[in-house]
């Protein structure tokens, strides 16, 4: 099936694209879920940029810095699978800034969100909310806030589509990312990743206020309101 771009700019006649239910038809910086990191990356580059924050070993996050080959995003982050030789991407995120221009990121991420509304099949499209809680947006002030739209695959797979509007205390760049991810991957996150997480398995398609936003969090979960929160975890 043809590639469907997750693209920034979206002006692009959609009539010739079809609508697909399948995490894997849609492409981030040519990068698509299933695709090996040394399709994209040097290995030396992918082991350089690898962090160890899940307690669970069996996923490891990468955060890649800005490569000449992107042209729609400023950064680039996956998960591959530990002991994968090969590298094959499980989750994919491509983030985009926007230094103290929050309006612009809002009206991309509507564009995206009408535009993700016609490409997905079989999607539960969860309702446009703001998090302000230090978790999600990374401020321990709570000055900050994460606009949020989420989709959710039949098969437990998912897709966002985020803002994050950093306040003046915190100093923080705001951004746009889009993300897509299997769900062995929100599987994980939601039950293996984190010690703290030994409740009875959660559904993922249950929950709709989570996000995986840049830099790295925590994962914690209430499962009195079926909500996930991030808390901040900083590295050097």
């Amino acid at each position: 099936m043809k590639k469907l771009l997750l693209i920034l700019i979206l002006t692009l006649s959609f009539h010739s694209w079809v609508n697909a239910g399948d995490i894997k038809d849609f492409e981030i910086e040519g990068i698509s879920i299933g695709d090996s990191a040394l399709k994209h990356f040097t290995k030396d580059l992918i082991k350089k940029n690898s962090f160890d924050y899940y307690n669970d070993k069996k996923f490891t996050p990468v955060q890649m810095p800005t490569l000449t080959f992107y042209k729609q995003y400023d950064y680039i982050d996956f998960d591959f699978k530990t002991n994968d030789k090969r590298y094959f991407i499980h989750a994919l995120y491509g983030v985009i800034s926007y230094e103290r221009n929050i309006n612009d990121c809002y009206k991309q991420m509507d564009e995206i969100v009408v535009s993700m509304n016609k490409l997905f099949d079989n999607v539960e499209v969860g309702e446009r909310y703001e998090e302000k809680r230090p978790g999600i947006t990374g401020d321990p002030l709570g000055k900050s806030k994460a606009t949020i739209v989420n989709f959710w695959f039949d098969n437990g797979d998912r897709a966002s589509v985020t803002c994050y509007d950093y306040s003046k205390e915190h100093g923080g760049r705001d951004n746009l990312t889009v993300g897509i991810q299997t769900k062995e991957q929100n599987d994980f996150l939601f039950n293996k990743a984190y010690k703290w997480l030994t409740a009875a398995p959660i559904t993922p398609c249950s929950l709709s206020t989570i996000n995986f936003p840049r830099p790295l969090f925590q994962l914690s979960l209430n499962l009195d309101t079926h909500t996930a929160q991030w808390e901040s975890v900083y590295y050097e």
